[in-house]
C-alpha cells in the first residue's frame, strides 16, 4: 500500500473515448481525502480558470513535440506544470487527461518520478467503439479538432505508418490514431522498463465498470478497497451522425489494415529512435 502522505502521481496513456471521465470519478470516490483529482484541465464555461498552455498542453505543444521533439518550448511547458504539481499540498495527484501523454508527459516525467511514485494507466476499449465515437464526434473532420483532441497523421514524429490508411477518409484517420496511441503505449513501456518509481497498469473499460475490475485498479495503485464505489457512466455519445454504411466502412478498415502494436513499438525502439529526440526544425 502507498505509505501515508507519500507523493503519488497518476496519469493515463490512452486515445480518449475510453472512460477517462469514469476513471476520474472512480478515483474521486475511492482515493483518500488527501488527494487532488482532475479530468481534463482546460477551459470551462463559468470558470475563471483557463488551463490551456498552463495545465493542459495547447496546440503548439502538440505540434512541436510531434514534429520537432522535446524541444525548449515543450520542456518549458512541462517545467512550469511539474513545478506546480510538486508544490501541491496533497500527496496524491491524479489527472486523467488523455492529451498529456501526446505532448511529452513521459519525456518530462523525471521530476515527478524523483519525488515519488508515478502510476501510468493504459486505458483501452473495444477499438470499433472508440473509432465510431470519434467519427460521430467529428474529431477528424477538420485539423483544428484533430490538433486539440488527437494526433495529426501528417506530423512526422510517429510510430505507425499512415500510408495504408490515408485513402480511407475519416475512418482511416481515426483507425490510424487509435493504432498510433496503442503503439505508443507499448513504446513507453519499453522506454521506462525497470524504472523503480514508475508503474504501468493496463485496463479495458469493460473491466472497470465492474466492482472486480475497479478493485484491481485501486489495488494496483496502492489503495485497495474491498467494496469500491462505482460512479455512474458519463460523457457517452448521444445519437449517431452517420449511418450503417459508415459503420461498415469502419469495420472494413479495421479488418483489412491490421496493426501489430507491440512489434511496431519494439522495432521503433530497437532502432534507437525516440519520440522525444530533437529533429531538424
Amino acid at each position: 500500500m502507498v505509505q501515508e502522505r507519500a507523493r503519488q502521481f497518476i496519469f493515463p496513456i490512452t486515445t480518449g473515448r475510453t472512460g477517462t471521465t469514469f476513471v476520474t470519478h472512480l478515483l474521486q470516490l475511492n482515493l483518500p481525502g488527501h488527494s487532488e483529482i482532475h479530468h481534463e484541465r482546460g477551459y470551462y464555461l463559468g470558470s475563471r480558470h483557463y488551463g490551456f498552455g498552463i495545465d493542459t498542453p495547447e496546440v503548439s505543444h502538440f505540434a512541436r513535440f510531434n514534429t520537432v521533439g522535446n524541444d525548449d518550448w515543450v520542456r518549458a511547458f512541462w517545467a512550469q506544470k511539474n513545478q506546480r504539481l510538486l508544490a501541491c499540498d496533497k500527496p496524491i495527484y491524479a489527472e486523467i487527461s488523455h492529451p498529456l501523454v501526446k505532448a511529452g508527459l513521459i519525456e518530462n516525467i523525471d521530476a515527478l518520478a524523483a519525488a515519488g511514485r508515478v502510476d501510468l494507466v493504459i486505458l483501452t476499449r473495444d477499438i470499433e467503439q472508440i473509432m465510431w465515437s470519434f467519427i460521430n464526434r467529428m474529431v477528424f473532420t477538420n485539423y483544428g479538432f484533430t490538433w486539440l483532441f488527437a494526433l495529426d497523421p501528417r506530423w512526422p514524429n510517429v510510430i505507425v505508418d499512415y500510408a495504408p490508411f490515408e485513402h480511407e477518409a475519416l475512418a482511416g484517420m481515426a483507425a490510424w490514431y487509435i493504432h498510433e496511441m496503442w503503439a505508443r503505449a507499448a513504446y513507453y513501456r519499453l522506454l521506462l522498463a525497470g524504472h523503480p518509481n514508475v508503474h504501468f497498469h493496463r485496463f479495458d473499460m469493460s473491466e472497470l465498470v465492474r466492482p472486480e475490475g475497479a478493485g484491481r485498479l485501486l489495488e494496483g495503485l496502492g489503495h485497495p478497497s474491498a467494496s469500491p464505489i462505482l460512479p455512474a457512466r458519463a460523457n457517452s455519445n448521444e445519437g449517431e451522425l452517420y449511418g450503417p454504411s459508415a459503420r461498415e466502412h469502419c469495420r472494413r478498415v479495421l479488418r483489412e489494415i491490421p496493426v501489430d502494436h507491440i512489434a511496431l513499438a519494439s522495432s521503433y525502439f530497437e532502432s534507437g529512435r525516440r519520440l522525444g529526440d530533437l529533429k531538424p526544425d
